[in-house]
């Protein structure tokens, strides 16, 4: 999605209107996530306020992406980001933060080293008082609870600009970078109680002082790729694993600034042999044996490094996410995007790559695309305020739901969620009628507002679907006793990883069984593990449902 397409995808499907406001930790603290947001912000022409000037937009200039301002303070604002620097910074909770009577979300923004679920161990009641935690280095093999999100470091101005030139494919020097500044072995945490037991880490003896202690990482991916994956990768790729000094300054005054304003993260000859290497290793965080000891799946994985090698137009190397879980709001392909390792069987990535030394062109060229189209400022805006949006309209309609969901689908869920696999072969006349008359059975019910139909449209475009869905709902609303505004929320599938679609199939309560239906997905999703639902029983099921204990 280009960011003019994504901008129009905006103003014609959310209902945002409003303003935010970011509280700021200090003048030195490098908040990416914020920055990442406000860039997109800006060009989205949402206003945003601070609780002081922050990151100067120039050498010289005087002018910053977050500004102060005397007359605005958070009540005055839609929305309230807070993230974890502000805490690890000794901060106190703004004076009313949580007020009840509040009419802003709150956010909390997360890029914390470690487990997923980190935070909610170590100060629960914190964390559930925030609308939304949005966390990077998510996973979805990890139940979650409703309040947080997967998130992502992104692509941010400054990258963007340092990876702009790239050199084209052939041009490009065939190594694979491994340039690591740190090995992700120690983890040092924050506010942690040294009695909490947390997976895959084991404290040390080390403490750098009272908030603050070491811990020892157990399988520690980049260590893991060391030992095993480099020694048969490098007769494919010649291993280069030089690197800058981020310590010593850059001589351009330019890029000096941007050092100084990241915390010392920016440097100019990185970005110039990113762009000019054919591959580099993403791999960071950490693996984490499940309940059975038998698999692992992947935690704190995220990093600057893996959206940095996307976006110069490296081939990026990384474990593979669908394998591991890894959760993002929209996940990249193996072997289309990126290259994912399964740790299990490394020899098959060789093997591949000798049998198709091409594909690693075509990933260079793709995985670039799909970072900048989904990750770069004005998507990762985007995003942020679809889910600010969906947030603030659950809480005007008091849906408030306790229960947990499991993060890492490209929609929400609802209390009921129902599934149809139309035969979208069928001619347009038969097979609208026929999504004509399941919608009306739900628009009709009286707890319509708890039900979502999920639609799957895995062998057609989301544009065909929205074409025929529109002229459905047309029909509807020409049926003036019907309120179709209401309810039920009416979502397009799509493309679902099996990882995704093995999350899915558990939290829906039925199938609707349509007279034609897309035989072929439903053997390979085995969708007879869906409860069936005939349409002309549907209100008693639905009643079963919510008097089910």
């Amino acid at each position: 999605m280009t960011t003019s397409i994504a901008t129009e995808k905006f103003h014609s499907q959310t209902s945002f209107s409003g303003s935010v406001y970011f509280y700021l930790c200090h003048e030195q603290a490098y908040e990416h996530l914020m920055i990442n947001i406000a860039d997109g912000l800006k060009v989205l022409r949402i206003p945003f306020y601070a609780n002081f000037n922050y990151w100067k937009t120039g050498l010289d200039s005087e002018s910053y992406l977050f500004n102060y301002d005397s007359s605005v303070n958070h009540w005055d604002c839609s929305v309230v980001v807070l993230s974890n620097h502000w805490f690890e910074n000794h901060q106190k909770i703004p004076e009313g933060l949580f007020d009840q009577k509040r009419k802003y979300i709150t956010v909390y923004l997360d890029d914390t080293d470690g487990h997923s679920l980190l935070l909610y161990d170590l100060n629960p009641t914190l964390m559930r008082n925030f609308d939304l935690v949005l966390r990077t280095g998510c996973n979805n093999f990890v139940q979650h609870p409703n309040n947080l999100h997967p998130w992502f470091f992104g692509i941010s101005n400054r990258i963007l600009k340092s990876t702009q030139q790239v050199s084209k494919f052939e041009q490009r020097t065939p190594n694979l970078l491994i340039n690591y500044r740190v090995k992700h072995d120690t983890l040092l945490l924050f506010g942690i109680d040294a009695s909490v037991q947390i997976p895959g880490i084991q404290r040390t003896d080390y403490i750098k002082d009272d908030k603050w202690i070491e811990y020892t990482v157990n399988f520690p991916l980049r260590k893991i790729a060391d030992e095993r994956f480099y020694p048969v990768i490098k007769n494919i790729l010649k291993l280069d694993f030089s690197r800058e000094n981020f310590d010593k300054p850059p001589e351009d005054n330019y890029d000096y600034f941007l050092w100084q304003q990241t915390g010392q993260r920016h440097h100019p000859e990185y970005y110039q042999r990113l762009t000019k290497s054919l591959a580099c290793a993403a791999f960071g965080g950490c693996i984490v044996p499940d309940n059975d000891s038998q698999n692992f799946h992947a935690e704190w994985w995220d990093s600057w490094r893996f959206w940095e090698s996307l976006a110069a137009g490296c081939v990026t190397f990384h474990i593979d996410f669908d394998k591991y879980g890894v959760n993002l709001p929209v996940m990249p392909e193996n072997w289309k995007h990126y290259i994912g390792i399964d740790l299990d069987n490394i020899q098959a990535t060789v093997d591949r790559l000798v049998e198709e030394p091409e594909i690693l062109e075509r990933i260079s060229i793709a995985g670039r695309k799909w970072a900048i189209e989904n990750y770069s400022p004005v998507p990762t805006a985007l995003r942020f305020l679809e889910i600010v949006s969906d947030k603030q309209n659950t809480k005007t309609r008091g849906e408030i739901t306790e229960y947990f969901v499991t993060e890492g689908l490209p929609f929400s869920l609802t209390e009921i969620n129902l599934i149809i696999f139309p035969d979208w072969s069928q001619p347009e006349e038969t097979l609208g009628l026929e999504l004509q008359e399941v919608i009306k059975s739900l628009v009709t019910h009286p707890d319509r507002g708890k039900m979502a139909l999920l639609i799957d449209n895995s062998n057609i475009s989301a544009e065909d679907a929205d074409l025929i869905l529109s002229s459905v709902a047309m029909n509807l609303l020409m049926e003036s006793e019907l309120e179709v505004d209401e309810g039920p929320e009416i979502v397009l599938v799509g493309e679902l990883s099996q990882v995704q679609w093995s999350t899915l199939i558990p939290q829906l309560q039925g199938r609707i069984k349509l007279e034609h239906e897309n035989e072929e997905v439903k053997a390979k999703l085995k969708a007879e593990n869906i409860p069936v639902i005939e349409l002309d029983r549907l209100p008693e099921k639905i009643y079963s449902f919510q008097t089910k204990e």
